[in-house]
């Protein structure tokens, strides 16, 4: 029993060696196939670069999710960012205060941070912002654009609370919302009026 049991083994090994092989050589003839642009794409990535660094170019979605926001941990070279449980930061001096970015961990982080970045790039946005809860990142949405008199477009879908919070909160301070479904584009441009300051929509829908 013992001998036929190495046997299987060894046939299994041998049956996945020939399977890999094989797989092998029909990548090796498909990527000969390929036209010259492509390989040169492909000899671009792969060419050797620093540690730390990314190739040039634009790049996969993939690869900006496991890449975008992240850089080598200066202290230690770790690759990922770590986890800063810090709630405060070091300052030189009063005169090179907040130079390293950082003071207080309840308004920058340096691993929020990368959480941030990481969004802004995959969203192809301008920036991001990233709060503890939903109803933070709301109302801090809300309060930093909008004020007695502004307009704003929001979706019919919102959370509960986000719903509450504008028809009892911010529409009794003079500001005015309008609610409509924002699966047709075209809904929210009729929407709009001269004193919009903000289109609000949450993702994935309530």
């Amino acid at each position: 029993p013992r001998l036929l049991c190495c046997c299987t083994v060894y046939v299994c090994i041998e049956s996945v060696m020939r399977q890999v092989c094989q797989s092998a050589q029909r990548h090796l003839a498909w990527r000969c196939n390929q036209s010259p642009a492509w390989q040169a794409l492909m000899a671009t990535r792969l060419k050797a670069t620093k540690a730390g660094t990314w190739i040039d170019g634009p790049v996969n979605l993939e690869t900006d999710l496991v890449h975008a926001g992240v850089s080598p941990e200066a202290g230690s070279g770790a690759i990922l960012t770590p986890l800063f449980l810090s709630t405060t930061f070091v300052q030189d001096s009063v005169e090179d205060y907040l130079k390293k970015g950082y003071s207080y961990s309840r308004t920058n982080n340096p691993t929020t941070k990368a959480l941030e970045i990481k969004l802004a790039e995959i969203e192809r946005g301008a920036g991001a912002s990233a709060f503890g809860t939903g109803m933070a990142a709301t109302t801090s949405a809300i309060c930093a654009t909008m004020k007695a008199g502004d307009h704003c477009v929001i979706t019919d879908c919102s959370y509960g609370g986000t719903n509450r919070s504008c028809r009892e909160f911010f529409t009794p301070l003079g500001m005015e919302f309008t609610f409509v479904d924002f699966s047709d584009p075209e809904n929210v441009r009729k929407a709009m009026k001269p004193n919009t300051k903000l289109v609000f929509s949450e993702t994935p829908a309530n």
